[in-house]
């Protein structure tokens, strides 16, 4: 599924290259830090959790071509929890855990398209691994999502800016790539970016994630990711 996407996605990026063969390029690298708090509840049992500690660093990477964009955004950081965590749920069984670190890593890989001056529409090829500190069980999910940008001048050094995205129903799968259930998941994010030069800006603002996973065992797991983060872009224009 995640190799159909990607062909999905290059296929759409590439068609809306050959348009602006000659357009005005640009280059954006991008380092993004997160202090985030991870917390929802383990279904059945009732169980909810809440981290006590976590964050991530986020690195990215993005071409705009006039109206067209593509990026790809990679992102990790571990959480502790010291009482209740997120429960486990392998191919046979379904496991609690408590007093554990999960790391967490997200991949983006975007192509958008602004068809209004400061509104666009984009795709998002989206995957999520978490993998517990007890045992290196890993669990992953991801899909094809769709989203929507804007950003609005505020005066000549600031501009406000917000997107919201949906990945739909897609599989969650173990490391050995069995299918333990479903989900799907949803953002928000709001903040700034300050223009410190021509070509570098500093971002700022507030992100929610959340996620509702469905398991074969008809057991559902609802959490949410929020994060407030800071983060610098420099450009390079060719």
């Amino acid at each position: 599924m995640i190799s159909k996407n990607i062909f999905i996605l290059t296929l759409i990026a590439t068609a809306t290259l050959a348009q602006h063969a000659m357009a005005d390029e640009r280059i954006t690298l991008g380092v993004k830090l997160l202090g985030t708090g991870w917390q929802g509840e383990n279904g059945g049992v009732a169980s909810s959790f809440n981290s006590t500690d976590g964050g991530q660093l986020a690195f990215s990477a993005a071409y705009s071509a006039n109206k067209f964009f593509t990026a790809i955004n990679l992102q990790s950081g571990r959480y502790q929890f010291k009482n209740s965590a997120p429960d486990q749920f392998t191919p046979s069984a379904r496991i609690s855990t408590s007093n554990v670190d999960v790391q967490q890593r997200e991949f983006d890989l975007l192509a958008g398209y602004y068809f209004w001056e400061s509104v666009s529409l984009f795709f998002d090829l989206k995957g999520v691994s978490n993998t517990w500190s007890n045992n290196d069980y890993r669990q992953n999910f991801g899909g094809l999502g769709l989203g929507a940008a804007a950003h609005f001048p505020l005066n000549a050094e600031w501009t406000g800016f917000g997107s919201i995205g949906f990945i739909g129903r897609s599989e969650i799968k173990d490391d050995n790539k069995v299918k333990v259930g479903e989900g799907s998941s949803g953002a928000l994010e709001l903040g700034a970016v300050y223009q410190t030069s021509a070509d570098s800006t500093i971002n700022m603002g507030i992100k929610f994630r959340n996620y509702r996973l469905d398991y074969l065992d008809n057991s559902t797991q609802n959490y949410v990711v929020n994060a407030l983060f800071v983060g610098y872009n420099h450009s390079f224009s060719f």
